[in-house]
């Protein structure tokens, strides 16, 4: 069995899971899924790839937008530490290029941003409503991905 086909073997079983047909199982119907309010599928596809695979990149992803959106700290920092695991993984030439300024980036978020902001700021932003249509920062990532058959 090839990687592509164990990886698309789990995103299979993820969406049968969560009762989706494999047809759904795409770039575009994740971040359908996304911008119409369907967080909860989201993650749960996202979970259960985890499950299959700690260092799918893909579900790293969307996890830390995930946790962003939703603002839970605790988890975007055990998110941004998996996809910098995961990234450094990744060998497509044109995202291993760019993995050293994405890593600087999720690092300085772990050390400076999420410390910086006391108890009162995040039970503020996990209070505010989270507005259907917003899309995913990741998306051109998880784009590229699905581009580049790493889906």
């Amino acid at each position: 069995m090839t990687a592509k086909t164990t990886i698309m073997a789990a995103w299979t079983a993820a969406a049968l899971t969560v009762g989706a047909t494999p047809t759904q199982n795409t770039y575009h119907a994740v971040t359908n899924d996304w911008r119409s309010g369907a967080y909860s599928n989201v993650f749960e596809l996202a979970q259960s790839r985890l499950a299959a695979n700690t260092n799918d990149i893909v579900a790293a992803y969307i996890m830390k937008d995930y946790d962003i959106m939703f603002s839970d700290f605790t988890a975007m920092s055990n998110s941004l530490q998996r996809l910098i695991r995961a990234g450094s993984l990744v060998t497509l030439p044109a995202y291993a290029a760019k993995y050293p300024r994405l890593r600087r980036g999720y690092e300085d978020f772990l050390e400076i941003v999420i410390p910086a902001h006391d108890d009162n700021f995040r039970i503020q932003e996990q209070q505010r409503p989270v507005p259907p249509g917003t899309p995913m920062n990741s998306e051109h990532h998880l784009k590229f991905f699905w581009d580049n058959n790493l889906w």
